[in-house]
This record gives C-alpha cells, structure tokens and sequence, in this order.
C-alpha cells in the first residue's frame, strides 16, 4: 500500500500536467488556425481589389472604343450625307444630334457598368479583410482560453492532489 500512494500522485500529476499542456496547445492551435485564416482572407481581398482595378480598366477600355466608333459612324453619316448631296438641313442635324445622345449614353452605360462591378469586387475586399481581422480576435480569444483551461486544471488537479496526498 505503501507504493501505491506515491504512484497514484505521481500519476495524477502526469495526468494533470498533460491536461494543462492539452490545453494550452488547443488555445495556441486555435491561435494558429486564426491566423492562417486572416492570411487567405488577405489574398482574396488582394486578389478583389486586382480584379476590381481590371474591371474598371477594361471599362474604361470599353468605353473609349465605344467612343471611337460612335465618332467614326457620325463621320461615315456625314461623308455619307455629303456624297448624295444632302445638306446638313434641320433633320440630318436632329438625327446626328440623337444619335450622339444614344452614343454618349451607351459610353456612359459601359463606364456604370465598369463602376458597378469594381465597387462590387472592393466591397468584396474590405468583407475578406473583415472576416479576416474577426478570424485573429476569435484565435486570441480561444488561447486566451486556453491559458484560463490551463490554469483551472492547474488549481483543480492540484487541489485533487493535496487532498488525495493528505488521506
């Protein structure tokens, strides 16, 4: 009998160490695992605002080409116009006049467009990030546990320890 008291403390220390070290590493791995998940949100708000940039450079691409071949179609209209002999009267200016309009509005359109997607996709970044910064604050919060866990086993098992050593 003599043996066995020492064995079961010598046990139940092992035991309650381990249960410390448990959970300190779950509160560190959380920690850890915040951390990588703040690193990807990065990446794709990274990756958001590179996509949000292109979109608005390909409509602004979109749109001067569309401005470019609006003013080559009023130029053929009007060497057009000119060819057969009609005079820029009243409505072959009020049809040139509109269909400047409709083309300065699909110029206008293209650029919205353009607008519309990149505001999207930046939106879509500031929401990576922001996911990303939650990611950190819950991984400190779960070692921040973790070391609480630790320190609770701590006490409790040594406490359990004392009152067994003292039977």
């Amino acid at each position: 009998m003599g043996f066995f008291i020492p064995a079961a403390i010598a046990l139940g220390t092992t035991g309650l160490g381990l249960q410390m070290k448990g959970a300190h590493e779950a509160g560190k791995a959380a920690e850890a695992q915040a951390k990588s998940q703040d690193a990807w949100q990065e990446y794709n708000a990274k990756i958001a605002e590179r996509e949000a940039k292109e979109t608005q450079e390909t409509a602004a691409f979109e749109e001067k080409k569309q401005r470019k071949a609006g003013e080559r179609l009023k130029a053929r209209r009007r060497t057009q116009a000119g060819q057969t002999g009609i005079l820029p009267i009243d409505s072959f200016e009020e049809v040139q006049k509109e269909t400047a309009t409709e083309l300065e509005i699909d110029a206008l359109m293209i650029r919205r467009s353009g607008q519309i997607g990149a505001q999207a996709l930046s939106a879509q970044a500031q929401l990576s990030r922001l996911s990303g910064k939650s990611a950190l604050l819950r991984g400190k919060a779960a070692r921040r546990a973790g070391r609480f866990g630790m320190v609770g086993a701590g006490l409790t098992g040594g406490a359990q320890l004392a009152f067994a050593a003292k039977k």
